[in-house]
């Protein structure tokens, strides 16, 4: 009876391991801006994805602003303030942004799919300018995702991560790994409070 029982639970164990022990996201290069290491921590971030897929939006946001709440990071979801068209003015950001109460804004954007290599540091300087477009990606099975992190009140950009996805077409366990992936990374860089 012993051996049956220890036999089970390292099954148990191994196919808990299995079906969540591995992410789904990495961050391939980060970048943040000399005045972010000055910067006070944010106090609470509008999650905003840039997918013009609104289910699919609405999705990520709510499970991604819920992982920085479970780990004691304010965050909401930006489809609550903000709608993301293909084409959308500087003064709906800024109404959003002042509704919504937050300090920073955490964008979301995907940027390729397939396995591209890609470097850069993040798409416009300035959360308001022209040029900041969203996008609609195919459900791949790898994608490159591209996070901004801008101050709300200057709208300058702070943090950019690029990010590869290798399980893109589950955009539930996608959204929930890019969470908890971001609140440590954010963490680690300073650009929350602990």
């Amino acid at each position: 009876m012993p051996v049956r029982f220890l036999f089970l639970l390292c099954l148990c164990l191994s196919a808990t391991l299995l079906a969540g022990g591995c992410s789904t996201v990495t961050i391939q290069e980060s970048w943040r801006s000399s005045a972010a290491a000055a910067a006070t921590p944010h106090q609470k971030l509008l999650i905003v994805n840039l997918n013009l897929d609104q289910q699919v939006r609405t999705m990520s946001e709510n499970i991604i602003a819920g992982e920085m709440r479970d780990s004691g990071i304010a965050a909401v979801a930006g489809h609550s303030y903000v709608s993301i068209r293909e084409q959308y003015t500087k003064e709906e950001l800024q109404t959003a942004v002042s509704r919504s109460g937050c300090d920073g804004i955490l964008t979301i954007r995907g940027i390729s799919t397939g396995n591209q290599n890609l470097h850069q540091q993040g798409q416009g300087a300035v959360l308001y300018s022209e040029g900041l477009l969203p996008s609609s990606w195919d459900d791949r099975q790898i994608a490159t995702l591209q996070v901004n992190l801008y101050h709300a009140e200057s709208g300058q950009l702070l943090w950019t991560a690029t990010v590869k996805a290798s399980d893109d077409d589950n955009k539930f366990i996608e959204s929930r790994d890019l969470g908890y992936l971001l609140v440590k990374r954010l963490r680690q860089d300073g650009m929350v409070a602990n």
